[in-house]
């Protein structure tokens, strides 16, 4: 079991170390951040009212395995972003899909949400195949083809209606 707390500027060094390349930090964030992250770039993401973001705190060892935020586009819909399992060896073991259903929970019953995006590169297919799990769809009509470093990269965008 995974539980949502507030991510702070305690929370920075973690995350930090758990991006370790630009290709890492453009797969977790798309282009908001520059490489390497730091500090100050975090404690402005974190003035951003829009932005609700959250460690992913594993319930029974009360230990911090993720990030992940919700961004409030609009009174309706909101959009998950920022989705990682920052430790590889826990990866692949539950985690991703249990925390996507906790975004969505929080999303739904918290901000009244009535559609809720998501985008993903279209090579990441263990990611996915999770959001579909929880309910997930892709919506080609929002997809988009992102350049990162001379190399084109889709953005799958996916959509859940509660």
């Amino acid at each position: 079991m995974v539980e949502l707390q507030q991510f702070n500027k305690t929370d920075f060094s973690r995350l930090i170390s758990w991006i370790d390349s630009e290709e890492m930090l453009m797969q977790f964030a798309g282009g908001i951040f520059k490489f390497p992250l730091t500090q100050e770039q975090l404690a402005d993401y974190l003035q951003d009212e829009k932005r609700i973001a959250f460690k992913v705190v594993t319930v029974d060892k009360d230990e911090v395995i993720g990030h992940a935020e919700v961004l409030k586009m609009d009174d309706m819909s909101v959009k998950i972003c920022r989705v990682l399992i920052g430790d590889l060896s826990l990866r692949g073991k539950g985690y991703g899909q249990e925390l996507m259903k906790k975004l969505v929970t929080f999303a739904t019953k918290k901000l009244n949400a009535t559609s809720i995006e998501l985008n993903v590169y279209d090579w990441n297919v263990s990611a996915i195949k999770c959001y579909e799990k929880v309910g997930f769809k892709i919506n080609s009509s929002k997809s988009k083809m992102v350049k990162f470093n001379e190399i084109e990269w889709f953005a799958v965008n996916m959509i859940f209606i509660p």
